[in-house]
């Protein structure tokens, strides 16, 4: 099974990647963040994890999109801390463009 995983470096998404390298049955997972993922890089079995750098979350080029095919489902963990919910913010389109992108490219 190939998954999909926005936000590893947090809280929340670190948890869940976690849980994912710990899934046999999930055979791939593609990571989409914005900056590297040190738990996917000190994984036992790093040739399952791709870690695919974004730092626009608005647009998704053919590239992006071409590593994500087969994927069979996305946990979305995009966000911040509440600690800097003053400083930066994460807007709610972000899913949706992703949705766009995905579908659009694989339908």
């Amino acid at each position: 099974m190939h998954l999909i995983l926005t936000g590893a470096t947090g809280l929340v998404g670190s948890a869940v990647l976690d849980a994912m390298m710990k899934t046999k049955e999930i055979t791939k997972i593609s990571i989409i963040s914005r900056r590297p993922v040190k738990m996917a890089e000190d994984a036992k079995d790093p040739s399952r994890i791709n870690v695919i750098l974004q730092k626009d979350f608005d647009k998704y080029d053919s590239d992006l999109l071409s590593q994500l095919k087969g994927a069979t489902g996305c946990v979305w963990a995009l966000g911040i801390s509440q600690n800097a919910v003053g400083k930066e913010y994460v807007p709610l389109s972000y899913p949706l463009h992703f949705l766009f992108f995905f579908f659009f490219f694989f339908f």
